[in-house]
């Protein structure tokens, strides 16, 4: 028995292409048993092939498989990020400054759409992609702002690097435009034919205010095309009218709500605790996703001036959905990156485990590790509707992270150190398991 050695340590020598991994500490909501305690789960030819409490593989008889002591690490399967903008990413390595209001920061990137040269895009994303990769992401989902009705060039950029990156991440991509342009029956036509053709999913933006009696159309094209859903949506912090109950009632009456997925959701953490519950009652029965966005809602929500103290007032509301409560009540509910580096959040790294981390914090999550981790592996998977639902198994890819921390406290203090990554039951090394260098951006506009 030989023991897994972990990034900074010497040498982790490549895995074999059957080996097993002993005394993994798996939560248990990423396992196919109900038994407690500790795992080996045995890997074969970049898939899963057994998955045994760790006292049934202690005995076994001696055989020729090696096998490798984790010393109870955590294992977890790799992440999905069901929430991102590649095509906004690292605009702050070309110039662009962050704003603290959501609707100055789209100003600032509408302004800069005519910069997008898909060098630029390409370059700026296949960087986001390497990063999100080294950390163990194997699929993620990114929105493209629409800003013409065929397609921006940012659509056909994201496609190429889809097909590129093909067998290392699974890219989603999903049109982002605003609900306004449900007015225009032809105009919106196009989007989601657009859509369709690349394989993409439908996206809107429901802002506050919003013209929600358009909102059936946009399930009528989906409908149409076949089409998933998505929606940002109450991104805000300004009761009492949010517009989640009509996209809710919407997707249940439609039964869409098994391919509808909501993002932001901010002003539910705000409402009176009855009105919450009823609205959570009617996303619960809708069946549609929720996805939370700590890292960009934190940054954004309740960011606001007083010329009395320096110019600046420490937040007093998070940015949050409600949780907890909805957790209860069975929705199914992921944590994402959202923005990085950019007029929206000069900061984020697209690593999973790190949003975890911050969520713990933020949120008061009880044992993250233990008891979240599905929120950046099983449930992202879920609301994007992916074919492997991230359930350690037999059969199921070995697309794992390693981690050397043991339980949510070790694993939350130190989530940005030392994982080992394994793809198809094969482990990172060299490059590809480290980010990539900032000053790759260098003069990424001259």
């Amino acid at each position: 028995m030989s023991k897994f050695l972990f990034q900074g340590e010497i040498g982790q020598p490549p895995l074999p292409p059957q080996v097993w991994l002993s005394r993994a500490n798996v939560p248990p909501s990423l396992r196919d048993t109900s038994t407690p305690g500790l795992v080996a789960l045995q890997l074969l030819d970049g898939k899963i092939s057994q998955v045994l409490p760790q006292g049934e593989f202690e005995a076994l008889p001696a055989g020729g498989v090696p096998v490798l002591d984790l010393d109870g690490s955590t294992v977890l399967p790799a992440f999905v990020d069901p929430h991102t903008h590649l095509d906004k990413g690292d605009l702050c390595a070309a110039g662009l400054a962050p704003e603290r209001d959501l609707f100055d920061a789209i100003a600032r990137v509408r302004g800069d759409y005519a910069h997008w040269s898909a060098a630029e895009l390409s370059r700026r994303i296949d960087f986001a992609l390497r990063s999100a990769y080294a950390h163990g992401t194997r699929a993620l989902n990114s929105y493209c702002d629409w800003s013409q009705p065929e397609g921006p060039t940012a659509w056909r950029v994201l496609q190429d690097l889809r097909a590129r990156w093909a067998g290392r991440i699974e890219l989603v991509i999903t049109s982002l435009a605003s609900i306004a342009e449900l007015e225009d029956p032809a105009r919106a036509a196009t989007i989601a034919a657009a859509v369709a053709e690349g394989g993409g999913v439908l996206g809107w933006f429901v802002y506050p205010g919003a013209p929600v009696h358009l909102l059936p159309r946009a399930f009528d094209l989906a409908e149409r095309h076949g089409l998933r859903l998505d929606f940002h949506v109450d991104e805000h912090l300004e009761p009492p009218r949010p517009n989640l109950p009509h996209v809710a009632r919407l997707a249940r009456e439609r039964g869409w709500g098994a391919r509808t997925v909501c993002g932001h959701c901010c002003v539910l953490g705000v409402l009176e605790t009855g009105e919450r519950d009823a609205l959570l009652d009617e996303v619960a029965a809708s069946g549609l996703g929720l996805v939370s966005l700590p890292w960009t809602n934190l940054y954004l929500q309740d960011n606001a001036s007083d010329p009395a103290h320096g110019g600046r007032r420490t937040p007093r509301r998070r940015g949050l959905l409600p949780v907890h409560e909805a957790r209860a009540r069975g929705i199914p509910l992921a944590f994402a990156s959202d923005n990085h580096r950019d007029p929206f959040f000069p900061g984020g790294d697209l690593d999973p485990l790190q949003t975890l981390a911050l969520a713990a914090m933020a949120a008061h999550l009880d044992d993250p590790v233990r008891d979240w981790a599905d929120t950046v592996t099983r449930q992202g998977a879920a609301v994007l509707g992916l074919a492997w639902d991230g359930v350690l198994r037999p059969g199921a890819p070995a697309d794992l992270v390693i981690h050397p921390g043991r339980s949510s406290v070790e694993v939350v203090g130190r989530a940005a150190h030392g994982r080992g990554v394994v793809r198809a039951g094969r482990l990172l090394a060299g490059a590809e398991a480290v980010p990539p260098d900032f000053r790759e951006l260098d003069g990424l506009r001259g």
